[in-house]
């Protein structure tokens, strides 16, 4: 049975792997398997909060789309929190520019010291993976960043089901962290799901709809799906994305799964406020 490539961040076919397979393990001397299961175990005590302190952070009470949120529904079967880049709120301006903003946070302010530098050595990693395509955010972009904590819930009575329905991320690339549970599956461009299991000391790089878009359908969006079992499962994506001011010229579609884009220019910081402002997060069912 074919598996996904582990590549390591200096190697020479890091893009050809990408182009062929859409999703790769990757090794970075910024996370060890140490600081892996660190990121991991701190997402499962967040988790293991009584449900009143959880919903205190809920999403529905911050204008940037920040915090808390549960999903028990025919694609989801969920709980999360949603952190971003933590900076002031601006008044006025484009209608997208309330995407930016605070974050709400847990009281333990280990959690933010924790959240903010290990989005800002993913952003690293993002960046440096970009780089074996060519560099296309460019060196100085302000990146729209988005790191969620997700517990997927046990299924009920142990019988399989869905914990997120197959879909494609809306990013340049997204870097996620997973625990042993096991359990996602991706699509190679060859239409092939594989098995995206748990492996220590890497993060799985899956490639985003907004790299699709901007190399004309020369690398392919990454669709993925979760099951969930008998036990919870634990997974940390970050979402790295062009700033919310970048237009991002027209590039190829593909077949249906959840996508976001129709085929015209794309300014993300307009297509980010449909998916967050007006619950749009696929261009073809809503």
């Amino acid at each position: 049975m074919q598996r996904l490539p582990v590549v390591d961040i200096g190697s020479e076919n890091l893009c050809a792997v990408a182009r062929e397979f859409g999703s790769f393990y990757l090794q970075h001397p910024l996370f060890p398997a140490e600081r892996c299961a660190f990121a991991i175990e701190a997402a499962r005590v967040f988790f293991a909060m009584r449900a009143e302190a959880k919903r205190a952070l809920g999403i529905e009470g911050s204008p940037h789309f920040r915090g808390y949120s549960e999903m028990k529904n025919e694609r989801d079967w969920r709980e999360q929190i949603h952190f971003g880049r933590e900076e002031e709120a601006v008044a006025g301006g484009a209608v997208y520019d309330a995407l930016r903003g605070p974050n709400l946070w847990p009281a333990d302010l280990f959690w933010k010291e924790m959240v903010m530098e290990l989005m800002a050595d993913l952003e690293r990693v993002g960046r440096d993976v970009l780089r074996h395509f060519g560099d296309l955010m460019g060196a100085e972009e302000r990146a729209y960043l988005l790191l969620k904590m997700i517990q997927y819930h046990a299924a009920p009575e142990g019988v399989a089901r869905p914990g997120v329905a197959a879909h494609v991320d809306f990013s340049w690339v997204t870097l996620l962290l997973q625990d042993t549970t096991g359990g996602l599956e991706v699509c190679t461009p060859g239409g092939e799901w594989m098995a995206a299991e748990p492996r220590a000391g890497t993060l799985l790089v899956n490639l985003g709809e907004i790299l699709q878009f901007a190399s004309c359908g020369y690398f392919q969006a990454t669709p993925h799906r979760v099951t969930t079992g008998a036990r919870e499962r634990i997974s940390l994506p970050f979402f790295l994305n062009p700033s919310l001011d970048t237009v991002v010229p027209a590039g190829l579609g593909g077949g249906h799964v959840h996508r976001v884009l129709r085929p015209a220019p794309l300014h993300f910081g307009e297509e980010e406020w449909k998916r967050k402002g007006l619950g749009v997060w696929c261009a073809e069912c809503c």
